[in-house]
């Protein structure tokens, strides 16, 4: 059932690439047609072009095709520039942790400081509870 599937979908799939390489194809192609020949073209040979223009479909997708394909290795490289820039945040909820006493109870600056003397090295639970 499963190898049916997978031909179906591959069969489906090479069709879908088919139609669009249709239209792909004929995308930036003059219209076909019967130019009307008259004798007044030898007079038109001023200098200006009388050859095939797009039209504003066909302009709009140039400039949607251009912009595209210059916006991804633009993108790329600002971000990659703006990356360096960036500066590297910890994960974690922030904010401060209080240091405490062997009972785990908060150590205020100033009490502590009140009940000891300068330079003394009485050591209070580091971070990870030390």
């Amino acid at each position: 059932m499963k190898s049916k599937r997978r031909q179906l979908r591959s069969i489906v799939l090479v069709a879908a690439c088919l139609l669009a390489a249709s239209f792909i194809v004929t995308t930036f192609v003059a219209p076909q047609g019967v130019a009307p020949r008259s004798p007044a073209v030898g007079m038109l040979a001023g200098g200006e072009y009388t050859g095939f223009v797009p039209d504003m479909q066909r302009r709009q997708l140039m400039n949607f095709v251009v912009v595209a394909s210059a916006a991804v290795p633009v993108s790329v490289l600002l971000g990659g520039y703006l990356y360096y820039f960036y500066p590297v945040v910890d994960g974690g909820s922030g904010g401060a942790t209080p240091c405490g006493d062997v009972n785990g109870n908060p150590v205020l600056l100033d009490d502590w400081v009140k009940a000891h003397k300068d330079n003394d090295r009485e050591l209070v639970q580091g971070l990870k509870g030390d």
